[in-house]
């Protein structure tokens, strides 16, 4: 099958990738501080403690020619990357730490600040602020941070809550709270600048891909609707996200079987977390149950959950779930899914959104419709870019390509 095919390739390139981060390590120079002792109160947005390791050019260069990655942009600058641990807020307000990586170029002049929002991840230590380069789908952010740290950004790739230090279960595809994480780590980013002297521009991008092209989205949305004063934003590339969250689950539950049941799995156990149901019982057949929780302890990976789980939906979610959902007796689930669908609103900002039209596992029509709603809506600056024949792996690269040489014409 060609879609394992491919999976197993981008296994195989991230395992490289990881034997030459290893190198890398050894070619740049680390250092670490603290903020404060662990019980002092911090604001939202506030740096706890921040580690750093420098990479040099020639370093960053050797990474893109030795992973055959093609970057068409000159890289400048050698870079910076601090892992920071800072302060936000759960899903219920309640003060809690999360992290993220900043990539700072070594240049002194004023910059561009550029947050990338990352795709779908379930093990905790799968993210930037552990590494720039991992063995899911934050890869991919890591990379894109670096490259462009070294074309002149200042990159932010925020981990989000439930993830890196974070005990907590991920909150996934929940607009708030991803929103309120994102923010408070621009927050963050923008202190740590600060304190270093270092000098932003006002040109502020944001862009994701997969649950990072949702964050995108819904943290422009958040910025537009209560953060004006603080940010504004110069354009927003959101990226194969499932932006249409409640259309997405009927399209899906009407099918027979789905090649990555994981995140159907991932939304209904977070789902459950979130808005306290207690309904896994509910949702998954005997013995996922069960099985489900453990699976999204934090330890597992994507590839590593979905291997446990089955592609016929009726054998992971029970029958009769499914058909109260489809003829909407069920009403917490669509509700919760209608809550966090990102059609209903107006955005400001210019914003191009990035889909393969052949995307498979985040349904390329979520772009159809968040382009058709939002333009209804009364947006004047919107625009699909489509990756023809893109699936969610093939056109992820393309589309940051695509994202970053729009910013390049705006900054």
């Amino acid at each position: 099958m060609d879609l394992i095919k491919t999976v197993y390739q981008i296994r195989h390139k991230i395992s490289i990738l990881s034997l030459i981060l290893v190198l890398l390590l050894s070619l740049g120079s680390c250092d670490s501080t603290s903020s404060g002792p662990d019980n002092t109160v911090y604001e939202r947005g506030e740096v706890i403690s921040s580690r750093v390791v420098s990479y040099s050019k020639e370093s960053l260069e050797f990474l893109l020619g030795s992973a055959d990655i093609d970057f068409p942009y000159e890289l400048k600058y050698s870079v910076d990357f601090i892992s920071i641990t800072y302060q936000t807020v759960d899903i219920d307000g309640n003060n809690t730490r999360a992290s993220g990586a900043l990539m700072l170029p070594k240049y002194s002049g004023s910059m561009p600040f550029l947050t990338v929002t990352h795709g779908t991840v379930s093990k905790k230590s799968n993210v930037a602020s552990v590494s720039p380069i991992n063995f899911e789908g934050s890869y991919v952010e890591g990379v894109v941070g670096l490259f462009t740290a070294s074309m002149g950004y200042v990159a932010s790739v925020p981990d989000y809550t439930g993830m890196g230090v974070s005990d907590k279960l991920h909150p996934y595809v929940h607009a708030k709270s991803l929103a309120i994480a994102v923010i408070d780590f621009m927050r963050a980013s923008r202190n740590y600048c600060d304190s270093h002297n270092i000098t932003l521009s006002d040109k502020l991008f944001l862009t994701g891909y997969s649950e990072g092209g949702y964050a995108a989205m819904a943290t422009q949305k958040e910025i537009e609707a209560s953060y004006g004063s603080e940010f504004t934003l110069t354009a927003v590339a959101p990226m194969a996200g499932p932006y249409n969250l409640l259309g997405t689950a009927e399209t899906l539950l009407r099918k027979t079987e789905y090649h990555f049941p994981m995140y159907l799995a991932y939304v209904l156990t977070a789902y459950n977390d979130i808005y306290g149901w207690d309904k896994l019982n509910h949702f998954f057949t005997d013995p996922y149950a069960a099985v489900v929780p453990g699976l999204f302890d934090g330890t597992n990976s994507i590839f590593e959950i979905n291997d446990q789980l089955p592609n016929v939906i009726r054998d992971l979610v029970k029958a009769e779930y499914i058909e109260s959902f489809l003829d909407s007796t069920e009403t917490d689930l669509r509700t919760a899914l209608a809550e966090n669908n990102l059609l209903d609103w107006t955005p400001v900002t210019p914003m191009k959104l990035y889909h393969g039209d052949a995307d498979s596992t985040v349904f390329y029509q979520n772009s159809l419709d968040a382009l058709q709603h939002l333009t209804d809506n009364g947006a004047t600056d919107i625009e699909l870019i489509t990756i023809s024949g893109g699936t969610h792996l093939t056109a992820g690269f393309p589309a940051f390509i695509g994202a970053i040489g729009w910013f390049e014409s705006l900054r």
